[in-house]
């Protein structure tokens, strides 16, 4: 039997001790004590929309159904009051986009969900982002898209020049409905055709109720065309315009007047994906908000020497 451990080194100024930020720090700081407190958690939308869950040793897979999973996480914790979903993504796959949107619309039942749309948020990007709360773009955010596309190429002249003959078993009909080897037929067209037509309806049926528009409306914005965040608001494809800040800004007043708060919530950004950030944070959701969190983490006989020097720690 063979036996692999899996040592990590742990910077144990990452613990240490802070008090309230000042007010030019703002309530967004990068610490441990905002996992213990109610707070805003900002979840990026990133690439291209796809069920890829590669991952490595040290670090979260980041493809659609790790980001559904961060949603119905955010929806569990008591301590996340609210949540930004910023979205970078030109688009993707059917299926992925709908695991989304039917993520986020669960979690709006719960708690605030405000989108902010980066550079692109188009086709899929903006099938998420039409379930939130509100949405947010900057004046020059490429979204929009509203469609669906199947490609495939078609090389039966390079294969008849070159001399390649495919040879096909099939139990129907249909199953090499896409071959490359052989032009399209009428039928195929048509099933072909029918597949996308009720994707699309699937999406404008979407966006429809999102975004509280008939959906006759929709379908004379949904050609697929692509519109900056400016167009995107006169289209009434989003909500306002405006960077993730302005997009907090908003997040915070949604929560104030859903939980009756005064002041604003401290902001999680989430930065850390690895395997330490996922223990410290499994961690941290179990303690109570004045608890210290180096006195949880560190033994006791490394306490006092962790005031004096900086250390490393081998787990």
């Amino acid at each position: 039997m063979i036996i692999g451990l899996c040592v990590v080194a742990v910077p144990v100024g990452l613990f240490a001790k802070r008090g309230k930020p000042s007010p030019d720090e703002g309530v967004s700081e990068s610490s441990w004590a905002v996992k213990l407190s109610d707070r805003i958690e900002v979840i990026s939308l990133e690439g291209v929309i796809a069920d890829d869950e590669r991952e490595s040793v040290l670090s979260l897979s980041r493809g659609a159904s790790s980001t559904v999973r961060k949603l119905e996480k955010a929806g569990r914790n008591k301590k996340v009051k609210g949540i930004l979903l910023r979205i970078n993504s030109p688009g993707g796959t059917v299926g992925s986009s709908q695991e989304l949107n039917a993520a986020v619309k669960k979690l709006k039942k719960q708690k605030p969900v405000v989108a902010s749309m980066g550079d692109i948020a188009a086709s899929g990007g903006y099938y998420v982002a039409c379930a939130t709360d509100k949405i947010y773009a900057n004046p020059g955010t490429l979204t929009g898209s509203i469609g669906v596309i199947m490609s495939m190429i078609n090389i039966k002249d390079l294969a008849d020049k070159v001399g390649v003959q495919p040879k096909i078993v099939k139990s129907g009909p249909f199953k090499d409905i896409t071959s490359m080897y052989r032009p399209m037929t009428d039928d195929e067209r048509k099933i072909l055709q029918d597949l996308i037509d009720d994707s699309y309806d699937q999406f404008v049926t979407a966006v429809s109720e999102g975004r509280n528009l008939k959906k006759e409306e929709v379908r004379k914005l949904a050609d697929g065309r692509v519109y900056t965040g400016r167009q995107a608001l006169a289209l009434k494809l989003v909500d306002k315009l405006g960077s993730q800040t302005d997009a907090i800004t908003e997040l915070q007043n949604l929560c104030k007047k859903r939980y009756g708060l005064e002041e604003d919530l401290p902001v999680d950004y989430g930065s850390s994906d690895g395997i330490l950030s996922i223990l410290l944070e499994s961690r941290a959701a179990s303690l109570k908000p004045e608890t210290n969190l180096i006195e949880e983490v560190l033994p006791l006989s490394l306490r006092s020497r962790f005031y004096r020097q900086p250390l490393w720690l081998a787990q």
